[in-house]
């Protein structure tokens, strides 16, 4: 044997004959190779990674490419109006697009080609925070051994990520596990279940989904897509490995699909577990922010560095709430991330703990605070309201393409504001189907971190002092002083509707109309001035404020530990009372968008996931 020795892995391939061989790819007869053959796979368990809302590339019906954000789309779409965003992002009109960009690390998976990332749908994902572990978790999966040249006798027999986290650890472990945050104590893995990991095969999957729709649709798209094309690349890369069941990862709102597709009869019975990510658990105050501010996650972001790409990242997202809402308020998806009617602020607001919004006022005889909501309705209480100045949505900016006035005409609708009323009943139907939907076998982890805060509640403060008493005045204080700012206009008919006795009476110079008295608007309906300020005329015999009006500003900075978009409050609902999650972290140090990119996130993922592996060898 000479110094110049090449390793070549073997691949497994079944022959037309039935016969299963094994290929390795060589160099040149004068070289010297040695090639190490590992055992043939006993078991495939594919891992399905469901991305967070926008991670997703999007296509129209045309096939044209309408999200596929990155360095070469973020001037293009920052300059998209909100007319254009709702024609370029409708729900209706989108689909799943697959060939987006894919990075492949060949030292670290030279097993995967272009085209085998391509089949397992990396290319529906955008590479910006999923990239990273996709190709992690198919490295420490696929790769959890040292190859025989590297392994000493009598020595753990892993790879250097493994031996963190399998009995008895190394110098790392400690540091590792206090940064985890476990709800409970930490078991490192057996020498066991890490040995048995060599009889599985790992392959990982990007299931991306269109995150306009209901979560509830796009849990039965993943879960067709799980059945269909994922099985069959299965058999294709794993002829004669036996399938098991799938093991689901996910990142933000992919939690919400995922607590759908675990009830998804065409699915449920082959998921072995799922490990969620700085998931929304209830939802998130976060996205009432920004849909009356705009995308403001650079305001809200600290460090330098977080603030430069969220202050970048913000005029491609929706940098006004003109913008947002013209994409939002007709996709359900999105909408669907308003907090739960179960969304929990015991330990900010313990006597009103279902609050989120909370309203601040001076009076002459000191400040009001009220908070909404007040009951476990948001639904009615909040979303669906536009007649007071807090109101989520201004329906002046629901429908700037003129689609859903279509909408109107078609299926019978009032008004523009019912079509989107109707979307918040599907916003609710998925919130009753999944609020208590968690996984037997579930893993999760979230921040919690004062360095990464986030909306636990929005904040409204008003300017003047106003003459008020209680909480339910400053609540209701547009219907119950608001100037009413009537005007008159006349009530104006064509003369077709004249009968012929009076048009005898009708003079030469009446232009063919006649106008019958007069009709009121009130121009006060909406109280918007500006992204993040709401100005309410007051009566002014009434002298609620000395100036005759009430301006409230949101406060544009979080007060919450989180990840810089979901609160703590989220994400501790998976260890709610009621839960029995098998483990729990909160890992901080990230921000939400990256979290997967986190070092600790990561390999406290591939620990999850050998955990369910475990039940796996035992229920299976």
């Amino acid at each position: 044997m000479t110094n110049n020795v090449h390793n070549h892995e073997a691949y497994e391939t079944l022959q037309k004959s039935g016969n299963t061989s094994y290929v390795s790819q060589t160099t040149p007869n004068s070289v010297n190779t040695e090639c190490e053959i590992p055992a043939p796979i006993k078991y495939v368990v594919p891992i399905i990674f469901i991305p967070g809302i926008m991670g997703t590339n999007l296509k129209n019906s045309k096939k044209e490419k309408v999200w596929y954000p990155g360095i070469s789309t973020l001037i293009a779409y920052s300059k998209r109006d909100a007319m254009q965003r709702q024609t370029d992002l409708n729900p209706e009109t989108t689909e799943v697009g697959y060939d987006g960009d894919i990075k492949i690390d060949k030292k670290k998976i030279p097993h995967v080609t272009e085209e085998i990332a391509q089949a397992r749908g990396w290319g529906s994902v955008i590479p910006i925070g999923y990239a990273k572990v996709l190709i992690y978790l198919e490295s420490q999966l696929n790769n959890p051994f040292k190859s025989i040249k590297e392994q000493e006798k009598d020595k753990f027999k892993g790879t250097t990520e493994w031996e963190k986290i399998v009995q008895p650890g190394n110098k790392e472990t400690e540091k590792v596990l206090k940064n985890w945050s476990s709800s409970k104590v930490i078991e490192l893995l057996s020498l066991e279940q890490h040995e048995e990991l060599a009889d599985y095969a790992f392959p990982v999957f990007a299931c991306g989904y269109n995150w306009l729709q209901t979560n509830m649709k796009s849990a039965d798209n993943v879960a067709d897509r799980m059945n269909n094309e994922v099985m069959a690349q299965i058999k294709k890369e794993y002829p004669t490995a036996k399938f098991k069941k799938f093991i689901v990862v996910t990142h933000s709102m992919g939690g919400l699909v995922t607590r759908a597709l675990i009830q998804n009869d065409k699915v449920k019975d082959n998921i072995a577990g799922v490990v969620h990510g700085v998931m929304p658990a209830s939802g998130a105050p976060a996205v009432y922010q920004r849909l009356t501010v705009g995308w403001d996650g650079w305001k809200a972001s600290t460090g330098l560095l977080n603030s430069i790409k969220a202050w970048a990242t913000k005029f491609m997202f929706g940098n006004t709430s003109e913008r947002l809402t013209a994409t939002l308020a007709s996709a359900p998806g999105g909408l669907e991330l308003l907090p739960f009617a179960n969304y929990s602020n015991a330990l900010d607001f313990p006597k009103n703990p279902k609050a989120w919004m909370i309203i601040k006022a001076k009076t002459p005889i000191g400040e009001i605070t009220a908070s909404l909501p007040q009951t476990a309705d948001p639904y009615n209480e909040i979303y669906k309201r536009k007649d007071c100045w807090w109101a989520l949505i201004n329906p002046d900016f629901i429908d700037p393409a003129g689609f859903v006035a279509k909408t109107v005409d078609k299926e019978g609708y009032d008004s523009i504001f019912d079509v989107y009323i109707n979307n918040i009943v599907i916003v609710k139907e998925l919130h009753d189907h999944i609020k208590d939907s968690y996984h037997t076998n579930t893993y999760a982890h979230y921040g919690a971190d004062k360095n990464h805060q986030s909306f636990g509640q929005v904040v409204w403060r008003c300017k003047e002092v106003l003459n008020i008493s209680s909480e339910a005045e400053l609540i209701e204080l547009m219907s119950l002083y608001g100037k009413k700012n009537l005007i008159e206009l006349p009530d104006i008919n064509d003369r077709s509707n004249i009968t012929e006795e009076d048009e005898t009476n009708l003079s030469e110079n009446d232009a063919g109309l006649t106008v019958g008295g007069s009709k009121s608007h009130n121009l006060n309906a909406n109280a918007y001035k500006e992204d993040g300020v709401r100005e309410i005329l007051l009566d002014e015999k009434l002298k609620i404020s000395k100036t005759n009006k009430a301006t409230f500003y949101l406060d544009l900075k979080p007060t919450s530990v989180g990840d810089g978009t979901v609160c703590y409050q989220s994400g501790q609902d998976v260890r709610a009372n009621t839960r029995t999650p098998k483990e729990t972290f909160v890992i901080n140090g990230y921000e939400h968008a990256g979290s997967y990119d986190n070092a600790d996130v990561q390999l406290n993922t591939i620990y999850c996931i050998a955990n369910i592996v475990d039940t796996i060898k035992k229920n299976c």
